[in-house]
Order: C-alpha cells, then structure tokens, then sequence
C-alpha cells in the first residue's frame, strides 16, 4: 500500500485538506498535492489521499463500483461505506467519471436542504488530465469576473450536469477533479460554467 516515504497521517493530512480547501477557494485554479499522493501507491492514490484527509468513523463515503478502493479507504479511514444516496464523499475512478450517468448519480447523491445545506454530498472525480479540453469559462462566487478552463469534456459533463438540476441555493455538491498524480481543481456548487463561442 505504501510506499518507502509513508504517508503521514498528520502532516500529510493537513496538507492534503489545505490543498483541498484551497481548491474550492479559488474555484477552477488547478492546484497540487503531487508530493502527499506520491507517497501512496495506485492509479488511485489521489482519492486516497483525500479520503485520508476527510474521512473517519463518524463520515459515510460511496465508491461506485470498485471494491478495492471502497476497501482501502475503510480500512485506512475507518470511514463508513454506505449507498450514494447516504454518502458524505463519492469518490469515482477514471473508468466510473466516463462511464457512469453523471445526470443519475447527481440526482441521487445528498445535496442538503435549506435548513441544512451543510448535509451535502462532496464529489471527488478522477481524471487522467485538468486541461485539453474545448476552452469553456467559469463564474460565480470566489471568481472575479470568470475564468477560463480546458477541463476534457468527461469533466466538464459533470459540472453541467449539475448546472441543468438547479439545485436551490444554498442546496448543491461540490465538485473535484483529480488526476493521478495529484492535480486538483475544486468546482464549489455555485458556480456556473458557459462553453466559448
């Protein structure tokens, strides 16, 4: 599971959460966690490294569909795994961001409610890049003005899924893409994205 520099489970932690708080504060800014994921070991080490940093006994988490992620995670967290519909975090491998309904699964996972928004589900989504995509722009709160992303279009779905439901504010999920090596962009629920023309 690890490899010779071990994960820290305190500094490395802290750091991977920073990296995480800092994406959702600087929305669409593609930030890095590359030197905390490397010290783990898989394809998936990047969802592990932010379910290290977020989940413990009292958080709920739902890996659609592969088994041995959802059982690391539970043995390296002490999470608890439950169905998307009870789920805190999502985490979805490469093969599930591409291939699973993002309309289904959005529909379906938590997304508050106005007493309490705060009981929101958080989406981590794995992608192989954070660029090279049709350049599109995005806008809302945290952004000053817009900014411009290539987010591949197997992220982008995902955000204008979201868009289309039109959850109430201050209902939604909030949104990360990572990459294996530890790019991380942070998409918060209001924001809101427009292809260029």
């Amino acid at each position: 599971m690890f490899k010779e520099n071990p994960f820290d489970p305190v500094f490395d932690c802290q750091q991977v959460f920073k990296t995480l708080m800092n994406a959702l504060a600087r929305p669409g800014t593609i930030v890095s966690m590359e030197k905390n994921v490397e010290k783990l070991e898989g394809e998936n080490a990047a969802l592990l490294a932010a379910g290290l940093a977020l989940l413990d006994n009292w958080r709920r988490f739902c890996v659609c569909g592969d088994p041995q992620l959802e059982k690391e995670l539970r043995e390296l967290t002490y999470g608890v795994p439950d169905v998307l519909s009870e789920a805190d975090y999502l985490f979805l491998t490469k093969e599930q961001t591409a291939g699973l309904s993002c309309r289904e699964i959005l529909e379906e996972a938590k997304a508050g409610t106005l007493a309490e928004p705060h009981k929101s589900a958080t989406l981590f989504l794995m992608l192989d890049a954070l660029t090279g995509g049709e350049p599109c722009t995005l806008s809302g709160p945290g952004i000053n003005g817009n900014i411009q992303i290539s987010l591949p279009q197997e992220g982008r779905r995902w955000i204008e899924a979201r868009q289309q439901i039109g959850y109430e504010f201050p209902c939604g999920i909030e949104l990360y893409f990572l990459t294996p090596q530890g790019e991380l962009m942070g998409v918060p629920r209001k924001i809101k994205l427009k292809g260029n023309n």
